[in-house]
């Protein structure tokens, strides 16, 4: 069985490219181009917003966004896969420009792996009105919102568990905060790069953006009515994690971020 490269569809295949190869209706003003989208139907007549420059999309009907593929997926309402091998299928250059992966050696291809990830499933044990989670100042509401809640087992176990999606708003993890006062706040399952992603960044709409300092700030200050609250999940801050978040306020157009 073979799978495509999603690396190299992405850097052969534009993103104008895909929106006239979806048929899309899209006005250009400013480097983007913009309109309203038919798999949500909300949002009004510019909620699909295209960004040629960063080789992303925005939906605030949907609140999802993504590359080139993520982009299909969501007009096709179809997987990953399938998004890839369309934009493959559609490439000028022939589909034998977009190598695939052979899995004959027996090894799980790098994207295969990645989409294993996205279909993770959330955790049905946690307990969102637990005694631990209310002293935490949250109400049971709030965690049930987020998916979130004390997890009584697994590795997750004795902290108050607190789900991680990526941009898109695939379900890629879940990280341990701690409920009392132990070292470390957060704990994170093997091979998960916390580096690598802004907590609630799924949810963000257009405003200005509140950095917070920890998951729980953000799930607290949400509670109250602050929607546009996102936070780093290491102590730390390097440049890189700083490029991903100029990256993600330029896509949708947030001019201003306020630290807390």
């Amino acid at each position: 069985m073979a799978y495509i490269d999603f690396a190299t569809v992405k850097e052969q295949v534009p993103i104008e490219q895909a929106i006239e190869q979806l048929g899309l209706s899209l006005k250009e003003r400013n480097g983007q181009w913009r309109g309203a989208c038919p798999i949500c139907q909300s949002g009004g007549e510019r909620a699909l917003v295209v960004t040629p420059a960063k080789r992303a999309f925005y939906c605030f009907g949907g609140r999802v966004g993504g590359d080139v593929i993520a982009f299909v997926a969501h007009i096709r309402n179809c997987s990953m896969k399938d998004a890839a091998e369309f934009l493959a299928e559609g490439n000028s250059t022939g589909t034998s420009s977009v190598p695939r992966k052979s899995t004959r050696s027996g090894t799980v291809p790098e994207e295969s792996s990645k989409e294993d990830v996205r279909s993770l499933r959330p955790l049905t044990y946690l307990q969102p009105g637990h005694e631990a989670a209310l002293e935490l100042g949250l109400e049971e509401d709030t965690c049930v919102s987020f998916g979130a809640g004390y997890a009584p087992k697994g590795i997750m176990r004795g902290r108050l568990a607190i789900p991680i999606h990526d941009w898109i708003g695939n379900l890629v993890a879940y990280c341990g905060r701690t409920v009392m006062q132990d070292s470390p706040t957060l704990i994170f399952p093997n091979g998960f790069r916390p580096e690598e992603h802004i907590f609630n960044a799924n949810r963000i709409g257009e405003g200005e953006l509140v950095l917070m300092r920890d998951p729980l700030d953000v799930l607290i200050a949400t509670q109250n009515g602050i929607d546009n609250a996102v936070c780093f999940l290491t102590e730390t801050v390097t440049p890189h994690q700083l490029q991903i978040l100029a990256a993600f306020m330029d896509s949708l157009r947030i001019e201003a971020i306020e630290l807390h």
